[in-house]
């Protein structure tokens, strides 16, 4: 192979991998969430499937990830994870973007009463950290990497652990093959970023002001908008 061929499969290998650690370091992907497919993975990092399955095998064996032939590969379950009582078995591929986009807007909004009452200062700088994480994107890997860590630092400002428990529920969803590549369309271009920023930062203004009205109202809009870009609707 190629001096050049080879730079390029292990600069591909070394941001697949560094963007799937980040996702499950950083909650994007919770535990027991389901990742993309390899061959979604190799499509998005262009790099080959042999590539891509290196990279979760190597992610398997350092305990990071399990995967089960027919069903898929998931974030394991830290050794003092504690199992709730909450759980969910929906058939893969059953849950449409109109349905995933339906239950955030009726349920997301309203942890904005949680947060004002319940969030730290240090919950506030975990948001404000994942705002500038997101205007460095320089990918849509990245931007999506810090959207979806965006919203888990908001659900757990609550502190309540079964709406954290229910938000990672629906979160995971996120991360269905056919339901990622319908939702990737909202970041395609970087005006659509920025407008994603615009929002989250009023949301956190608001939140930080514990104002809960203006901020449910703002996390309302935000999904709608989310909802048009995305469907059209």
């Amino acid at each position: 192979m190629a001096l050049t061929n080879l730079n390029q499969v292990n600069d591909g290998s070394h941001r697949l991998r560094e963007f799937l650690t980040s996702a499950i370091k950083e909650g994007a992907y919770p535990p027991g969430a389901r990742l993309p497919t390899e061959r979604h993975l190799a499509e998005q990092f262009g790099v080959t499937r042999t590539v891509a399955r290196g990279v979760l095998a190597e992610l398997e064996a350092e305990n990071q990830i399990r995967r089960h032939v027919g069903r898929g590969t998931f974030v394991e379950q830290p050794p003092d994870f504690e199992r709730g009582v909450v759980s969910v078995n929906v058939p893969t591929g059953s849950i449409s973007p109109a349905e995933y986009i339906e239950t955030r807007l009726r349920f997301e909004p309203e942890l904005a009463w949680m947060i004002v009452t319940g969030a730290t200062a240090s919950d506030f700088e975990r948001m404000e950290s994942q705002l500038a994480k997101g205007e460095r994107a320089s990918t849509r890997e990245e931007f999506e990497l810090a959207d979806a860590s965006f919203h888990q630092v908001l659900a757990e400002a609550t502190h309540n652990k079964l709406a954290i428990a229910m938000y990672e529920i629906i979160h995971s969803i996120r991360h269905e093959h056919h339901m990622w590549s319908a939702l990737r369309v909202a970041t395609k271009a970087i005006d659509q970023r920025e407008v994603f920023l615009r929002e989250h930062v009023k949301i956190v203004e608001a939140l930080k002001q514990r104002d809960g009205e203006t901020g449910r109202e703002l996390m309302a809009q935000h999904i709608r908008a989310t909802r048009r870009r995305i469907l059209d609707v």
